[in-house]
């Protein structure tokens, strides 16, 4: 179920984000073309030296959003790539328990990364203790 949830969401974002990629990449090339016109028409003298040093800044300034955001975006899709890669993992390594009938340290060393013991909380007049278990590939679960 984890899976599944996760997977489609997931796709949907990297479809989003691969739209994004594209078109920002697209930009990034065609002001590379402008540059270059821009260039031409400075030297044949059909602009002022002022006018080419506005533009010129103005598609430079452009230019550098647009690498950061290819970059950003690239980044959060290798990080989603490895997201779903670690989750495959910690599928097939619950599918190799299916029926399980007795927990071994093995199996905690295959499921668990760690075990988080906070202190314990009283405030309600019980004692309760928090505990954040940690999976292998996946972090910590959130109910």
């Amino acid at each position: 179920m984890l899976s599944k949830n996760n997977e489609t969401a997931s796709r949907k974002k990297a479809a989003k984000q691969k739209k994004e990629l594209a078109a920002a990449q697209k930009r990034y090339d065609e002001l590379d073309r402008m540059f270059n016109r821009l260039y031409e028409d400075n030297v044949n003298g059909k602009i002022s030296d002022e006018r080419f040093a506005k533009m010129s800044a103005s598609y430079e300034s452009e230019q550098a959003e647009l690498a950061d955001t290819i970059k950003n975006i690239s980044k959060n899709l290798n990080t989603e790539k490895t997201e779903q890669d670690n989750l495959r993992q910690f599928v097939a390594v619950a599918k190799k328990y299916t029926e399980l009938m007795e927990l071994s340290t093995e199996i905690l060393h295959d499921f668990i990364q760690k075990i988080v013991v906070h202190a314990p909380d009283k405030s309600s007049g019980k004692r309760v203790v928090q505990l954040d278990i940690y999976y292998n590939f996946i972090g910590k679960i959130n109910e």
